[in-house]
C-alpha cells in the first residue's frame, strides 16, 4: 500500500501544471490584414441563450477590429455574415478572439453560428462601420 501511494504520488508531481490564469486564447484573423500602424478596437462580446452583448457595434472606417467573445452560459459562435469563413466557436471555459480590419463604411451584420437552441436564430447583432 505505502508503494502504490509513492507511486501516486510520483505522477503528481510529473504531471503538467495548469492553472486557473493559464487560459489560452484562440485568435481567428479574417478578411484583409490591417497596415501597421492601424488604430485597434477592442471590444469584449459576451453570448448567452439568444442574445449578444453588445447587439450594436460602432467602429471607425480603417481600424483593426478585435472582438472578445466570451459565452457566459453554454457553446456559442459568432460569425460576420458578409466574411468567408468566419465562425468562431467559444465556451464559458474558453473564450475566443475574432480580429478584422473593418476598411469600408458600412454595416455587418453577425449571428450565432453554433446551434444553441429554439431561440437561436434571433441571435442576431451588427458592427457600424463609421
Amino acid at each position: 500500500m505505502k508503494e502504490m501511494l509513492v507511486v501516486a504520488l510520483g505522477f503528481l508531481l510529473l504531471a503538467p501544471s495548469t492553472s486557473a490564469n493559464d487560459k489560452t486564447v484562440a485568435v481567428k484573423k479574417i478578411g484583409s490584414p490591417a497596415p501597421a500602424g492601424a488604430p485597434v478596437k477592442e471590444i469584449e462580446v459576451s453570448a448567452k441563450k439568444y442574445e449578444f452583448t453588445p447587439a450594436a457595434i460602432e467602429v471607425p472606417v480603417n481600424t483593426l477590429v478585435r472582438l472578445h467573445l466570451k459565452a457566459t452560459d453554454k457553446e456559442h459562435g459568432f460569425e460576420l455574415k458578409s466574411m468567408k469563413d468566419s465562425c468562431v466557436k467559444f465556451k464559458p471555459e474558453a473564450p475566443a478572439t475574432l480580429e478584422f480590419y473593418a476598411d469600408k463604411a458600412g454595416e455587418l451584420e453577425f449571428s450565432c453560428c453554433k446551434f444553441c437552441g429554439m431561440g437561436h436564430g434571433k441571435m442576431k447583432g451588427k458592427i457600424i462601420v463609421r
